[in-house]
C-alpha cells in the first residue's frame, strides 16, 4: 500500500472586507514593548469604567468613561496624591466639557472595540529605524483583554489580542507606510489601494479580492533571465494544463514536452502575472484570478519531495492549509486537491519527471522555493522554502 503525500499550501483568505488600520504605541512609543512581547493592542484607557457584557455601540455615556480615563491618567502622573483621587463612576462627573476632540475620540474607541473584527490587520510603528514594525491580526470579538501597564500600577486597560505575523524594520517598509506615521490620531484605517504591499508582507500566499498570490522566495543574489526563464516554465506549465482542461485538451498533454504546451498556451487574461523583487534574498509574487499560483507551488514543493521520494502516486496527493481553516479555505483545497490530482495524471511519468528536472535547475541555481510543505504520512515534512 502507498503512502499519502500531504502538501500545506499555507495560504491564507482574507476577507472580502478586510480591513487595515495602523495603531500608534501611545506617546514616545511607551508601550511599543509591551504590544511586541504581549502580543495585545490597545488605547490609552487607564481605568476605563466597562462592565463585563457592555456594549459599546449602545452605551449613553461613553464620552463620560473618556473623561474618567483622562483624570485617572492625570492622577497618576501626578504621582496618585491621596488628597486628590480621581472620580470613577462617571454618572458623578459634573465639571467637564463635551469637546469635538473628546466625541471624535469616543467613535474611535467605539469603532476599534466594535468595528474591527477578527482577522482584520493593525500594523503597530516601531521607534527607531532598526526597531521592527509589527504586522498582526486580530484575534477573537467581544469582551476585551485586560492589561496592567507599569505606568499606571493597579490600573486596566482594555484591549484587543493580537497575534504577530510579520515583523519588518522600519527602515524597509514601504515609503507611503513610513509617511503615514506621523499621525495626530492613535488609530488610522489604511486605504485599500495599499493592501498588496501589506498582504506581501505579511504572508507568503494569499487570496483576497478574486485575486491568489503566491511568494516564491528567492535566496540567490544573482536572478537572470536564465533563471526567470526556468521558473516560468513551472508556472506557465501549470496555466497550460488549467487552459487545456477547460478546453478539453488535456488527455493528449502527455505526448508533448513542456516547452512545446507553454508556447501553445493561450496568452488570455487568466494567465498570472508578476512582481520580482529580487534583493538578496528576494521573492517573486505570482498572482493570477484563478489557483494557478497555488497549483505551481504545489507541483515545486512535490518536486523537492520527489528528490528523496522514489515515486508519488496522483491518487495519494493530499492537501491541507494550517493557515487557515476557514469554509472557503476547505472549498479551495478540494480545487486545488482535483487540479493537482486531474494534472499530475494528465502528463504521466515522464513529463512529471521533465518538470522536476526543470525545478531542479530552477533551485539550483537560484534556490528558489515555494515555502510549502511536503511530506510522506509518517515522514518529517520535506519544507520547500528559504532558510
Amino acid at each position: 500500500m502507498s503512502q499519502q503525500v500531504v502538501v500545506d499550501i499555507r495560504t491564507r483568505f482574507l476577507r472580502d472586507d478586510q480591513r487595515c488600520y495602523i495603531l500608534f504605541p501611545g506617546n514616545g512609543y511607551r508601550y511599543y514593548s509591551y504590544m511586541r512581547d504581549n502580543e495585545v493592542v490597545f488605547l490609552d484607557l487607564p481605568g476605563f469604567p466597562w462592565e463585563k457584557g457592555e456594549d459599546l455601540r449602545t452605551i449613553p455615556d461613553l464620552v463620560e468613561r473618556i473623561v474618567v480615563s483622562e483624570r485617572i491618567q492625570d492622577w497618576h502622573r501626578k504621582d496618585r496624591p491621596s488628597n486628590d483621587l480621581p472620580i470613577r463612576d462617571p454618572s458623578k462627573l459634573t465639571d467637564f466639557r463635551r469637546t469635538a476632540a473628546r466625541q471624535q475620540f469616543a467613535g474611535l474607541v467605539r469603532g476599534f472595540f466594535t468595528t474591527i473584527s477578527a482577522g482584520d490587520i493593525i500594523i503597530v510603528p516601531a521607534p527607531g529605524y532598526e526597531d521592527d514594525m509589527l504586522f498582526g491580526e486580530i484575534v477573537g470579538d467581544g469582551d476585551p483583554v485586560w492589561s496592567k501597564l507599569p505606568g499606571y500600577p493597579d490600573e486596566k486597560v482594555p484591549g484587543r489580542q493580537v497575534k504577530w505575523i510579520a515583523r519588518v524594520p522600519r527602515g524597509q517598509v514601504p515609503p507611503w507606510l513610513e509617511r503615514k506615521i506621523p499621525s495626530p490620531n492613535p488609530l488610522r484605517q489604511v486605504e485599500q489601494s495599499y493592501f498588496s504591499d501589506i498582504f506581501d508582507i505579511m504572508y507568503e500566499r494569499y487570496y483576497f479580492d478574486g485575486n491568489f498570490a503566491c511568494k516564491f522566495n528567492v535566496k540567490s543574489a544573482d536572478f537572470s533571465s536564465l533563471d526567470n526563464f526556468l521558473f516560468q516554465q513551472i508556472v506557465l506549465y501549470a496555466a497550460a494544463l488549467h487552459e487545456n482542461r477547460q478546453e478539453d485538451n488535456i488527455k493528449d498533454i502527455a505526448k508533448r514536452a513542456i516547452s512545446v504546451v507553454v508556447s501553445e498556451l493561450d496568452f488570455s487574461q487568466d494567465i498570472p502575472d508578476q512582481r520580482i523583487s529580487i534583493n538578496s534574498p528576494g521573492h517573486i509574487v505570482v498572482y493570477s484570478k484563478n489557483i494557478i499560483p497555488i497549483i505551481a507551488g504545489v507541483f515545486m514543493a512535490l518536486a523537492v519531495l520527489t528528490s528523496t521520494t522514489s515515486k508519488i502516486s496522483a491518487d495519494d496527493v493530499v492537501i491541507e492549509n494550517s493557515v487557515d481553516r476557514s469554509q472557503i479555505s476547505q472549498e479551495c483545497i478540494s480545487d486545488v486537491k482535483q487540479e493537482v490530482v486531474d494534472d499530475l495524471k494528465a502528463m504521466g511519468y515522464q513529463r512529471w519527471q521533465e518538470l522536476c528536472t526543470i525545478e531542479a535547475q530552477a533551485r539550483k541555481r537560484t534556490q528558489i522555493s515555494s515555502g510549502m510543505d511536503a511530506r510522506s504520512t509518517g515522514v518529517a515534512p520535506k519544507q520547500d522554502r528559504v532558510h
